[in-house]
């Protein structure tokens, strides 16, 4: 009896290695989908964020300012970009392009050789406090040291060194530094790229699978009829999930919504559609429901880590950067957290819209060319 059933569990393995071995797909994705994670991943994933986008307002432009600048910019923790237009560095912050103001006082080198107390003011985006953390120990530091540094030069001074600088944070738009404002609108933003994705997906999969889809060909129904109408319950799916989800964060998680309503339906709209379009992209490279599925947690994997969901997008190197800004997520959450916790208009994120309009488009051509293509042979 135990030799028999062990002779069944046998041809069982052999009979799905060979299935799996005559999958080409699913030998590649097996191969390649570790490597390129691990890779990607390995080198992309970083806590530490470096490069932090920082606008210094040099109101004192003295030897002291510039030794601090400079200081800042040799410790790698900074994007500095030197301006007197307050105005200017103010816009550019509340769109989420720079995470950190800091603004040097005109008196602040007087103070230093009159060695009396000084107030840096610095601001920053405490949307994500861990992207600034670390530059700002930094920044702390740096600070005080060119103070206690630089005085010396200087043989009028006294030795007693009783001023200092004082460092002043002010953080906006989450000023108490809840986890909630920052995670739940990026879990939104996953939802809604991950859901509509694979539900069209392997609805359109499973027809094809049972033969439907074939009869649904012959009775002369073209490509973009057939999607239209496969697509548009998975859109409504999509805005209701979002309906759901904006007010469980409202009403229970106390995100706040600060930004307009119409807004952010109009730009989750195009989210969701962009969603649904690239999971109709996906059926015509995979033969099954078991491809659907690695294919898209493959895709899933890619969004959460190279969107700034998971760890800081300023601490990626600039090549998964540039992958990250390919990524529909990665703009679709800085315009969600925009509205919702900031309260910005989406033409003060006008950068972020033309990109994901960007990639609405491109995929909107390649998914053209794909579905034709594969209509026409009459798979």
């Amino acid at each position: 009896m135990f030799m028999t059933t062990l002779i069944v569990i046998l041809a069982l393995i052999q009979k799905e290695i060979k299935e799996i071995i005559r999958d080409r797909v699913i030998i590649l994705m097996i191969l390649a989908m570790p490597i390129i994670n691990l890779v990607v991943m390995g080198y992309s994933v970083n806590l530490d964020a470096k490069n932090v986008t920082t606008i210094v307002i040099d109101n004192d432009s003295s030897l002291f300012s510039r030794n601090l600048i400079y200081a800042m910019k040799n410790s790698g923790y900074f994007n500095i970009e030197v301006t007197h237009d307050e105005t200017l560095a103010r816009n550019r912050f509340t769109s989420g392009s720079v995470k950190i103001l800091v603004h040097i006082p005109n008196d602040y080198s007087r103070g230093i050789i009159s060695n009396s107390n000084i107030d840096l003011l610095i601001e920053t985006d405490a949307t994500d406090p861990s992207s600034t953390a670390n530059a700002l120990q930094t920044l702390q530091y740096l600070v005080e040291n060119p103070q206690s540094r630089e005085i010396y030069n200087f043989s009028s001074i006294t030795s007693e060194l009783s001023g200092k600088t004082n460092v002043v944070y002010r953080k906006w738009f989450n000023p108490k530094g809840d986890s909630q404002i920052n995670i739940v609108p990026g879990l939104m933003g996953m939802i809604l790229s991950i859901m509509p994705m694979l539900m069209v997906s392997l609805s359109i999969i499973r027809e094809r699978e049972r033969g439907t889809l074939q009869h649904i060909k012959s009775s002369g129904v073209g490509p973009f009829i057939y999607l239209s109408g496969k697509s548009t319950p998975y859109v409504i799916i999509g805005l209701l999930q979002l309906i759901l989800m904006l007010v469980i964060s409202v009403a229970i998680l106390n995100v706040p919504m600060k930004g307009s309503y119409s807004q952010l339906l109009g730009i989750s709209s195009l989210f969701i559609v962009l969603s649904v379009a690239i999971g109709v992209s996906f059926t015509t490279l995979i033969a099954n429901q078991l491809q659907a599925m690695q294919l898209l947690s493959f895709y899933f994997l890619f969004s959460s880590m190279l969107s700034g969901f998971l760890s800081p997008f300023e601490a990626m190197p600039q090549w998964s950067q540039w992958l990250g800004n390919l990524i529909p997520l990665t703009h679709f959450m800085r315009l969600i957290r925009g509205i919702m916790v900031k309260g910005n208009s989406i033409t003060l994120m006008s950068n972020d819209l033309l990109h994901l309009a960007a990639v609405f488009l491109a995929i909107i051509v390649i998914g053209y060319f794909l579905i034709t293509n594969r209509w026409a042979k009459g798979k």
